[in-house]
């Protein structure tokens, strides 16, 4: 539920809110805020209320901690750019320009993954200048945020005031950049293999970036099949899964030592307007497909066609149905991401089986694999050799199920869903309980609780329709 606030609001991907290998086992709360709790809450994070889960409130203060401890970090990263200015943080009162100047040097720091104290002002805005192709974008976007924090052209700024605009900036940057991920996105959608599949033959991915000029599509096949970016169904004809790619972490851009500011999963709308309008964490395929009906058509469907499911999504969904016993549809589940990928292919990612793969960062790859990330001219070329022979070889016979995008479909279920407790261990719980809030009410900011109650309150509330319902992340 937390990885969903933060991707939604910010773009962030919050260290230890998502799933390491796949798997939900290897993260931990702690991670989040990193070594900004003391050992009390820590203590309290990584046993009973890891164990047990968090009610709304509970997640709601937890939220806060989060963004307190992000907040805590943009200050300490202010204050290395004042000193490798040369400014005092306690007397420096700065004009509107030289506030400019140490908001860059704090984007630039933040995009770059840089850390300011071990740089010059001049080596970080050559750099920056150098490896970013949209720099001056993003210099006016930092000057749309600075007048409206400082209300224009405020003044004798003081250090607390520059972090304010530093905060504002980080925040806002998620959604800002987005426009870069829905051009890379549209840029692969030109190169899709069926209309509407949602996939790029890996030959023509690569013919994007070796003749195209879309050089960012240059990831090798093994590091794509890590991202959970690659359909292998044919394994002689791998594609690349567009929203698999587009979400993947090849695709982070800035990022601090608690997030990576990455592309905002549009299929996270979606999913929140199904739960508004069934207000429930399952359905009958019944109310599903009625539900489907109110949202807004897959980027898939022909303009101005009167969209709807086709016989074979249909039929899907009262397999998975079939499959938890005929009456209901768990919406936090496995099979029913997986239906939502056919249903919305080019919004949506193929949900993989847990453990098959390993979303990681180009650097972190290459660091804990000692592969190259990046694909050679020559795997390029091999693979687009591959596609041209392949492309004359394909027919209609190849074509999937009517409404599947791909014949990837399997039918095995992994549910991330509350679990019942007893009302005697709930009671236990709750002096614990009243600790970590005591803890985690120090961070807590009204924004935040808001934001959270407003994206999440729909599929929370859900949940917790039955008397001994917890919240455990989603």
């Amino acid at each position: 539920a937390l990885n969903r606030l933060f991707v939604q609001e910010h773009g962030w991907f919050v260290n230890g809110l998502q799933a390491s290998n796949g798997t939900w086992s290897e993260e931990a709360p702690t991670d989040a805020v990193g070594g900004r709790v003391d050992d009390r809450a820590r203590r309290l994070l990584e046993g009973p209320l890891a164990a047990e889960g968090f009610d709304l409130r509970e997640l709601a203060l937890f939220a806060a901690a989060i963004e307190n401890a992000i907040h805590g970090e943009t200050a300490s990263v202010v204050r290395d750019i004042y000193q490798m200015l040369g400014k005092s943080i306690e007397d420096a009162l700065l004009s509107f320009n030289e506030t400019a100047s140490v908001i860059d040097a704090y984007m630039a720091s933040y995009i770059l993954g840089a850390n300011p104290a071990d740089m010059t002002q001049e080596e970080l805005m050559s750099a920056i200048e150098e490896l970013h192709p949209t720099w001056e974008e993003t210099q006016l976007f930092l000057r749309e945020v600075q007048r409206e924090v400082l209300h224009q052209h405020e003044d004798s700024v003081s250090f607390d005031r520059v972090a304010a605009v530093a905060d504002d900036a980080a925040a806002r940057f998620g959604q800002w950049q987005s426009g870069e991920c829905m051009t890379i996105k549209a840029q692969l959608v030109q190169m899709e293999d069926k209309p509407g599949s949602g996939r790029v033959r890996l030959g023509d991915f690569y013919h994007g970036a070796l003749h195209g000029g879309k050089w960012q599509f240059s990831e090798t096949a093994e590091y794509l099949r890590q991202l959970g970016s690659l359909d292998e169904t044919d394994a002689s004809a791998p594609r690349v899964i567009i929203p698999n790619y587009i979400n993947s972490p090849s695709n982070c851009l800035a990022s601090s030592s608690f997030y990576a500011v990455c592309c905002i999963d549009s299929c996270g709308e979606l999913l929140q307007r199904l739960e508004r309008s069934i207000g429930n964490s399952h359905a009958s395929h019944h109310e599903i497909i009625a539900a489907v009906k109110s949202l807004p058509p897959p980027s898939s469907a022909t303009p101005g066609d009167d969209w709807k499911l086709s016989d074979g999504l249909v039929r899907r969904l009262e397999e998975v149905a079939t499959f938890h016993g005929g009456a209901f549809v768990p919406l936090y589940g496995r099979l029913f991401a997986q239906w939502l990928h056919h249903a919305y292919p080019r919004e949506c990612p193929y949900p993989h089986l847990s453990g098959t793969t390993q979303p990681r960062r180009p650097d972190d790859y290459e660091l804990q694999t000692e592969q190259e990330a990046t694909a050679s001219e020559e795997e390029m070329m091999q693979h687009m050799g591959e596609a041209r022979a392949r492309r004359s070889e394909d027919s209609d016979d190849n074509n999937p199920e009517d409404g599947l995008c791909s014949s990837m479909w399997t039918m095995q279920e992994e549910l991330v869903l509350p679990e019942a407790h007893p009302r005697a261990k709930r009671l236990k719980a709750s002096a614990l309980r009243s600790a970590f809030r005591i803890v985690a009410i120090v961070g807590a900011t009204g924004s935040l609780l808001l934001a959270l109650q407003t994206v999440l309150r729909p599929a929370l509330m859900a949940q917790k329709a039955g008397d001994e319902v917890r919240c455990h992340s989603v």
